[in-house]
């Protein structure tokens, strides 16, 4: 379903006061997108399905409140700041209990629906040089490729100047060339 079609159906629920059927919309339309969206900025299954339960929860309890006639800025606006909260805590987390020398391990974790949809998105490769950049840059080009958000968009989301967040892109590529041809993905 087209995103402007999501978006009528969603609004039509809330506009005959209901939340779980609009909320139901929106998480069959956008759900699985916005899950790679939290997976490419965190790297991690389990901290992704915390994110991604903690914005289907503010999702909900925001839909009485919502005044826009697009969700879907919105959605990654919500996934994007707990993304970003999720990150602080990590790295707290990391900086408090980690020991020098020790490397954390690692779980064997199965693959799940979620990551098979992202491995088609990208090879680990991809993958490996988007973690080596900056989490604000990595944020820009996943909107921008992955997601693919205007720049305007992307603007609303992140809080930033579009253009701000245009020179991070097209910086970035270079950058993410270099690691692919060093990885023998790129010539």
């Amino acid at each position: 379903m087209a995103p402007h079609a999501i978006d009528a159906e969603a609004l039509g629920a809330l506009m005959r006061g209901e939340r779980r059927s609009a909320l139901r919309t929106l998480m069959e339309g956008y759900g699985v997108s916005l899950y790679r969206y939290c997976y490419s900025i965190l790297g991690s299954r389990t901290m992704t399905d915390d994110v991604h339960q903690s914005v289907l929860l503010q999702v909900y309890e925001g839909l009485g409140s919502f005044s826009g006639d697009s969700f879907r800025p919105w959605l990654y606006a919500i996934a994007h700041n707990r993304c970003m909260d999720a990150l602080k805590v990590a790295r707290r987390y990391e900086k408090r209990f980690s020991m020098p020398g020790q490397l954390p391990d690692k779980a064997d974790e199965s693959p799940s629906t979620e990551e098979r949809i992202h491995a088609a998105f990208a090879s680990t490769s991809l993958t490996e040089c988007l973690g080596e950049l900056k989490y604000h840059v990595r944020v820009a080009v996943v909107l921008r490729f992955q997601e693919g958000f205007s720049y305007e968009e992307m603007g609303r989301i992140c809080r930033e100047r579009p253009e701000t967040l245009k020179m991070r892109v097209a910086r970035s590529m270079p950058v993410l060339r270099k690691c692919l041809e060093g990885k023998g993905v790129l010539r």
